[in-house]
């Protein structure tokens, strides 16, 4: 036996030390850990505290039998396996013991070989309702998933990757491959281009396509969250674990699991994930019992990856380790040719989708849509047309205005004067504070080529600050 296996716990409840000490010396060895006792009372309160793979416990005690003992404590969800020793034959006690759930009984004398063949038999038995166990609960939480993911059934069509521009096709020649090759990958794009869309494509063409896919939502795992839900707790490891429960990653094993906006991770808990990649183990939250995972990796992110290294949102090691290969999705502006075939599938779509009448795209409509910078990319496309299917009319709702060009914006005609480090504006027009503040945005924007991280940095912002001012200014 290795240091590195668990050794079997075993319980010996008897108050005749002669026949505890024979017991301890049959079982004396690098395979098992001892606890003995001799008191019933103590008997209880450890049995109750602990969890043993075995308790070994003698039919009459001081006090308490041993079967009421096992009485007391068998309805405590543990999967401790009990066996019975007595020297007498008493048909009640036998009865009981069976109504109550003991696992075994053995009569004295008896020997040290049926000992330790009864011993193996119960270990077997307990394996093998660790393992139900543990298939239960994956079930349970693949269905949880499943469950998220059926009120989304009617995206079957939505799910569709819909185009043929030379940047699109390669994309999705790129990700037939990773399918096929079962590649760890990381999928990089604007917000809105269809990362997860793209992940569910790669499941739908590749090997594990008849197994789990199961996506994580990166930005709302807070330290306290993540490893208990990505590699799930047995119960009691912490307050209101009443249950154990699969973590994602497990209930993933065998399939696919899609980090979705990777970088969003704190950098502190990368480190715990990369482990994982590494070993291919997991080890639930209060347990010491390591789990193989066979799991294909797909994340996203939308940050530039190099950019993402060098400002501490991703660990380069991990980076490695996620990115066998990398596809960037373009966005939608530089696939101005998909328009049409995008047009007409959406509007499509959400007319059967919504009962309405397929009347054709208009032409002013289809030149509207060409007119427009798409800056939300697929998903506000996507929304576009289904507020068009449903309401037949194009309200500033539903399409921000055209964006800038990628010339430097000419600064806004305010009259103004300097005070410290503000502008004040002579007139107090709250108008001509938005209009220096998006002049300011654009500025920094052009001043970086489009790159929002570094814009951001420039204008004191978070990342997120930014992209909350630019869907406002819209």
């Amino acid at each position: 036996m290795t240091n590195m296996e668990k050794k079997i716990t075993v319980f010996i409840v008897d108050d005749d030390e002669f026949s505890l000490e024979n017991i301890s010396l049959s079982l004396s060895s690098d395979k098992y850990e001892i606890t003995q006792t001799g008191s019933s009372e103590e008997a209880l309160s450890l049995l109750q505290k602990n969890d043993y793979d075995i308790a070994i416990l003698d039919l009459k005690l001081q006090g308490m039998s041993g079967l009421d003992i096992i009485e007391k404590v068998k309805g405590n969800n543990k999967l401790t396996k009990y066996l019975l020793i007595t020297g007498y034959s008493e048909e009640e006690a036998f009865i009981k013991a069976t109504r109550i759930g003991v696992n075994d009984i053995l009569k004295k004398p008896y020997e040290e070989f049926k000992l330790h063949s009864t011993l193996e038999k119960l270990l077997h038995l307990k394996k093998l309702e660790e393992e139900n166990l543990a298939y239960k609960e994956k079930l349970q939480k693949e269905n949880e998933i499943l469950k998220d993911q059926l009120d989304k059934s009617f995206e079957d069509g939505q799910n569709s990757m819909i185009g043929n521009s030379p940047l699109f096709k390669s994309a999705l020649d790129k990700a037939e491959s990773v399918a096929k090759y079962s590649l760890n990958t990381l999928i990089c794009g604007e917000t809105g281009t269809g990362k997860e869309l793209l992940a569910r494509f790669i499941q739908r063409k590749g090997t594990r396509k008849n197994e789990a896919f199961v996506p994580v939502n990166c930005a709302a795992l807070s330290e306290p969250l993540f490893e208990s839900e990505l590699f799930g707790y047995e119960k009691g490891a912490f307050t209101n674990a009443l249950q154990s429960h699969a973590g994602l990653f497990e209930v993933a094993n065998g399939g696919i699991i899609f980090l979705d906006e990777i970088t969003e991770i704190p950098i502190s808990l990368q480190a715990k994930l990369l482990r994982v990649l590494e070993d291919k183990k997991i080890k639930r939250v209060g347990s010491t019992k390591e789990i193989e995972i066979d799991v294909q990796i797909l994340c996203s992110s939308n940050r530039d990856t190099s950019e993402a290294i060098s400002e501490g949102f991703l660990r380069e090691d991990l980076y490695h380790r996620i990115a066998q290969t990398e596809i960037v999705l373009p966005p939608l502006r530089e696939r101005m040719d998909d328009l049409d075939l995008l047009s007409t599938h959406f509007y499509s779509l959400y007319c059967r989708m919504f009962d309405k009448e397929n009347k054709g795209i208009p032409e002013e409509i289809t030149e509207y849509i060409k007119n427009q910078s798409w800056e939300g990319n697929i998903r506000q496309f996507s929304n576009f047309m289904k507020n068009y299917s449903i309401f037949g009319t194009i309200t500033r709702y539903n399409v921000p205005q055209t964006k800038p060009t990628n010339r430097v914006a000419e600064a806004p005609k305010v009259d103004t004067k300097i005070e410290g480090n503000s502008f004040e504006f002579e007139n107090g027009s709250f108008n001509e504070l938005e209009i220096a503040k998006q002049w300011l945005i654009e500025k920094a924007l052009n001043k970086f080529n489009g790159n929002k991280t570094l814009a951001a940095k420039h204008l004191g912002v978070s990342y997120q600050g930014l992209a909350y001012l630019l869907k406002n200014n819209n």
